[in-house]
């Protein structure tokens, strides 16, 4: 594979994981259900959804309609294929709610294929940050440099 297709292909992929961003956050059920093979499996804390249909009841059901909020994705590290096929990508993700308070942290582990010219999701599964309240246990040296960045 050629170094501009493979950098096509990484832009591509970084598209497929940036238009699941959008599509769930709007609730366009229509254009989520476009970035998945007709197999694919979202993974949530050990409970697969297996199939197009059900992982897509499962995703529509996450929030009531009309209540949003916005993904914010860290750049997506791709790695692809030799044949330049499939590739396998993590992504850093924090969900922030229209309350504001960022709820969900996770990496989103992925499998993608090309099918027909396009980059689908074959399998993602969603790793959390397990929540720990109260602040971080940092070094008296951390805290004394980062104190001024920090919220309390």
């Amino acid at each position: 594979m050629e170094a501009l297709e493979r950098l096509v292909a990484f832009r591509e992929i970084e598209d497929l994981v940036t238009r699941y961003c959008h599509a769930f956050d709007d609730q366009d059920w229509e254009a989520l259900a476009e970035l998945w093979t007709e197999d694919a499996a979202f993974v949530a804390v050990g409970v697969a959804f297996e199939g197009r249909e059900t992982l897509l009841d499962f995703l529509m059901t996450c929030l009531p309609a009309g209540y949003g909020g916005r993904h914010f994705c860290a750049r997506t590290l791709i790695d692809l294929a030799d044949d330049g096929r499939s590739a396998t990508t993590k992504t850093d993700v924090l969900w922030l709610p229209e309350n504001f308070d960022v709820t969900i942290m996770a990496r989103y582990h992925d499998e993608v294929v090309q099918e027909d010219g396009r980059w689908l999701f074959r399998r993602r599964v969603e790793i959390p940050v397990e929540y720990r309240p109260g602040p971080p246990p940092m070094s008296d040296t951390a805290t004394e440099v980062s104190s001024s960045t920090m919220r309390t």
